[in-house]
């Protein structure tokens, strides 16, 4: 009878231990999201295979019967924003086009733009460098799609220096504008005299 507890024990420990190191994998081995810029600086070795990518959700989810279209950045912008105190660097509009089922876009809700931050996608799909079936392309075709972070509105706050300077300007070049009407002006009325 012990030796059946002990068997039992370890049979339990086991499982324990199988079900825990299963986990634990899924976590540590997680699959590497891959740079959009590698991707394309990379097409031939990438093509036709299983890609994960995350980036910024720009643009318009653009629904196409059960399909959608939506952009996907992973630029310095779509990390911090120039509103979030980012400075202009690198590349920009580092994006690539993923094609999905339209219930995998459902959860994306913000969308990035002028007025928006938007949401942060884990995007796990195959890699077409020219995609026979979208006219030749470079796309992503989803298997599936994690918003990871929500999207959220910008503050444009507005920076009174730039609209005094503006004004400025606009006095200046009025003022130099006139000067040189009455100039010609001046000119025109002498001319007419001297004859």
């Amino acid at each position: 009878m012990n030796r059946g507890k002990k068997f039992v024990k370890v049979l339990f420990l086991l499982l324990v231990l199988s079900i825990l190191f299963s986990s634990l994998s899924q976590v540590v081995f997680a699959e590497e999201t891959i740079p959009i810029n590698r991707l394309i600086s990379n097409m031939k070795e990438y093509d036709g295979k299983e890609v994960t990518i995350e980036g910024e959700v720009v643009g318009d989810i653009m629904i196409r019967g059960q399909s959608a279209w939506i952009t996907v950045n992973d630029d310095p912008y779509s990390r911090i924003s120039l509103e979030e105190g980012g400075s202009f660097k690198g590349l920009s509009n580092i994006g690539i086009g993923v094609w999905a089922q339209k219930e995998q876009v459902d959860d994306i809700k913000v969308l990035g733009g002028y007025k928006n931050k938007g949401d942060i996608v884990i995007v796990r799909g195959v890699f077409h460098r020219a995609c026979h079936e979208h006219g030749g392309d470079t796309d992503i075709h989803a298997i599936s799609i994690e918003v990871r972070k929500q999207g959220y509105p910008f503050r444009h706050p507005i920076q009174w220096w730039k609209l005094l300077l503006a004004i400025s300007f606009s006095l200046v070049s009025a003022l130099l504008w006139a000067k040189l009407r009455m100039k010609k002006k001046a000119a025109i009325s002498s001319s007419g005299k001297g004859a």
